[in-house]
């Protein structure tokens, strides 16, 4: 059990892991959401990033300007844009690491590992996405907030500050984690030294977001309603046992009961249980709240930020005697079972899709705005019109995913129409390729 509180033993699991994350870069070429991203920082200066931003529903700029950024200093590579996304998983496991060991947990190092391996914590850290990130800003804002509750000081209170607002910029759920904090600090602790200061901090970070907000917040709207608006119903809410642990709705019984446990039988005190409780729970409340309200669709990753009190929670059944090593062991082993099962499993083939559509004299894509996930990869494409169809003798069809399938019919018809007849399925996989010729 001292191995799992040594110093010496939290540097050597940091190390490997920030080494099996690093070596795992590769494994999976570019997610859409990725490219989408990337697609307004790769080749745009400054004011271009910033205007690029909000476009996306809920967009905020700070991690689109650290790609920006980490592509300016070393040059655009997917290693040089996931890189950062590694580095923010590692730190928060040792944020993970220092609430657990602040908490008094007997294996402090299982709560880490625990979050480590999460399947969702695995995808966001090898994704050139700002979750990772949000995740490392909320863990730390928590691990400030507990050292300001128990000796409140004004330099504590900034640093709450600074990491609240650094979590607003990189993604604005991140806000439900010092909610949490504060209404346990003032219906709990009844600390108003500390209420104060702490409420102060997150009142001076909403305040520097709000310029951002006021500035963006049309522009979200438009990018809401030029989509399809969701409506959160009582089976979207399935996503979140489902996928919040990544390994089914096994995998959340076995999490629901080890939480049970550790509420129920752990030598915490009772304001020590409600804190937690309100750090998981707030999050998987207010996210669902947001998205009903703004029109935006449920994601389990919005949620990341509730992983951090859930892996303290399963660690916790180690301090039950006797069978408490039984839950989290086997949460470990699910986890790990499902990372393996991710890691294999093929991703999206967009850069090779692209690549396949050099041979054809030009190209006709499904839906149209879809072509920019093919010229990230190959800008020299050539987009099939009116003038090239004409002279074309070959012409590449790219059927991208999700669509329903008369679409797909009715640009196929289109081609017929215009003397062209499929002769290869270039690419089975999605998305799919298919090569037509006079």
């Amino acid at each position: 059990m001292a191995f799992l509180r040594s110093r010496r033993a939290l540097y050597l699991f940091l190390g490997l892991y920030a080494a099996a994350l690093i070596l795992l870069i590769p494994i999976k070429s570019l997610w859409v959401d990725e490219i989408i991203d990337l697609n307004g920082v790769r080749n745009a200066d400054l004011r271009g990033v910033l205007a690029f931003v909000p476009g996306n529903a809920g967009g905020v700029p700070l991690g689109y300007l650290l790609d920006f950024w980490m592509i300016r200093l070393f040059g655009y590579s997917v290693f040089v844009v996931r890189l950062p996304s590694v580095l923010f998983t590692v730190l928060t496991c040792l944020a993970v690491y220092i609430l657990a060991w602040q908490a008094k947990l007997r294996a402090p190092l299982l709560a880490a590992a625990l979050y480590a391996v999460s399947p969702l914590t695995l995808r966001y850290a090898l994704e050139a996405r700002p979750y990772a990130q949000a995740a490392c800003w909320s863990a730390f804002s928590t691990v400030v907030f507990l050292s300001l509750v128990r000796k409140p000081t004004l330099g504590k209170a900034a640093r709450y500050a600074v990491l609240v607002a650094l979590g607003l910029f990189t993604q604005p759920y991140s806000i439900f984690v010092p909610v949490a904090h504060l209404i346990w600090v003032v219906l709990m602790k009844r600390n108003m030294r500390a209420a104060g200061l702490a409420g102060t901090g997150v009142a001076i970070a909403s305040l520097a977001f709000l310029p951002w907000y006021f500035k963006a917040h049309s522009v979200w709207q438009g990018a809401v309603s030029s989509g399809v608006r969701f409506f959160v119903t009582a089976k979207d809410l399935l996503v979140i046992p489902h996928e919040l642990m990544g390994t089914g709705y096994a995998g959340a019984a076995l999490t629901a009961i080890a939480i049970v446990v550790a509420l129920a039988w752990s030598p915490w005190n009772k304001d020590q249980k409600i804190f937690w409780i309100l750090c998981m729970a707030i999050p998987l409340i207010l996210v669902p709240v947001a998205d009903s309200y703004f029109g935006y669709f449920l994601a389990a990753r919005q949620m990341i930020f509730a992983l951090v009190p859930i892996s303290i929670l399963i660690a916790a059944c180690v301090d039950v005697r006797g069978w408490g090593w039984v839950l989290p062991l086997a949460l470990l082993g699910a986890m790990v079972y499902e990372d393996v099962r991710w890691t294999r499993r093929p991703g999206e083939g967009w850069q090779a899709a692209a690549s396949q559509l050099k041979g054809a004299d030009c190209s006709v894509f499904v839906p149209s705005g879809a072509r920019t996930m093919y010229l990230f990869f190959e800008p020299q494409l050539r987009v099939c019109d009116e003038n090239t169809l004409t002279t074309a003798g070959t012409v590449a069809l790219a059927l991208s995913p999700d669509q329903y399938e008369d679409v797909y019919a009715e640009a196929r018809q289109k081609l017929n129409r215009a003397g062209f007849r499929k002769v290869a399925d270039v690419r089975a996989a999605d998305p799919r390729i298919e090569l037509y010729r006079r």
